[in-house]
């Protein structure tokens, strides 16, 4: 298969647009800083995410301990081999909600409408995940927090959250919504915002009585474009072009090479504002863009196939 290099050179230009990018890192569990070998290991074990309300768990298929089969049953991800699971509720602890997030990759801007969206799958097993209820939310802050012990009292609100009982434990159910963003907001947390008074709940057969209602998570987005928040499809085996880009060299001061495994449909570079510098449709498989002319910085380098949208950070020095 023959390879064509296309130079790229340009100029930034006052009237920027925003880019299709998921602010969310390692949005679908998938980046890990080693294979969790217990409950809970999402602080240490899963790239960027951390707890932020009791102990969420992180689950990979590396691991037999905390893969597909683990403490809630059995669940494939919604996509990739991994994915990350919290309490909404329990019988033998009041307001045991959990909440697991991340810093995002840029500030949310302000007066901007954004797309927010995640999916999850309620947790199935007699003995101990045995329960399902409503209220699932997202929460967007400008502060990070840490209460390890469920103490802090739960706000009773939240960005975004689901009003129906969430009672399937076969299939991934997405959650989503839209806000104008009112504040810079930096943080994004997931889980149980409500005192259980708020809660509806449905019991499945059990063994030893109504215990927990648990759930996993994958696929978390948050964009100012409608339709990649309603296409954007996580990772999955096929089109994980994660593994088939090569960017290099990283960091730069003269050029990018973007080496490809798969035919790319459009290039684009975006600062920390969201905001759109360079951007190019092409079918081939071997790119080189100047960036002399490129402010020295952190950016973020949003790559675009037929099937999936990939983003890497790139450092420009000069």
């Amino acid at each position: 298969m023959q390879k064509i290099i296309f130079i790229f050179s340009f100029i930034l230009f006052a009237n920027f647009s925003f880019a299709q990018i998921n602010l969310v890192p390692n949005p679908s569990f998938e980046d890990t800083i080693g294979c969790p070998q217990g409950y809970p290991d999402l602080d240490t074990k899963c790239q960027f995410w951390k707890s932020f309300r009791a102990t969420p768990d992180y689950y990979n298929n590396c691991s037999q301990a905390c893969g597909f089969y683990n403490q809630g049953g059995f669940q494939q991800p919604n996509t990739g081999v991994a994915y990350a699971g919290f309490n909404m509720y329990l019988t033998t602890l009041p307001n045991a909600s959990e909440q697991i997030g991340v810093q995002l990759l840029s500030p949310l801007i302000m007066g901007t409408k954004y797309y927010l969206s995640f999916y999850v799958s309620n947790a199935y097993n007699p003995l101990i995940t045995n329960i399902a209820c409503n209220n699932i939310g997202l929460l967007l802050t400008t502060y990070q927090y840490s209460d390890p012990n469920g103490a802090f009292s739960l706000p009773d609100t939240c960005t975004i959250q689901t009003s129906a009982i969430i009672s399937d434990t076969i299939k991934w159910t997405k959650i989503s919504g839209s806000f104008v963003a009112d504040s810079n907001y930096q943080y994004l947390i997931i889980g149980g915002f409500y005192n259980d008074s708020y809660l509806d709940t449905i019991q499945y057969p059990n063994i030893v009585g109504p215990y927990d209602a648990y759930y996993y998570l994958d696929d978390v987005c948050v964009t100012t474009d409608s339709l990649f928040n309603e296409n954007w499809i996580g990772v999955n085996d096929f089109n994980n072009i994660l593994n088939q880009i090569n960017l290099f060299p990283n960091p730069s001061s003269d050029f990018i090479n973007i080496e490809s495994g798969v035919n790319l449909q459009q290039i684009q570079l975006v600062n920390n504002l969201g905001q759109i510098l360079f951007s190019i449709e092409t079918s081939s498989f071997l790119y080189s863009f100047s960036i002399k002319e490129i402010p020295a910085g952190i950016y973020f380098l949003t790559v675009k196939t037929k099937k999936s949208y990939s983003t890497s950070i790139i450092s420009i020095i000069h």
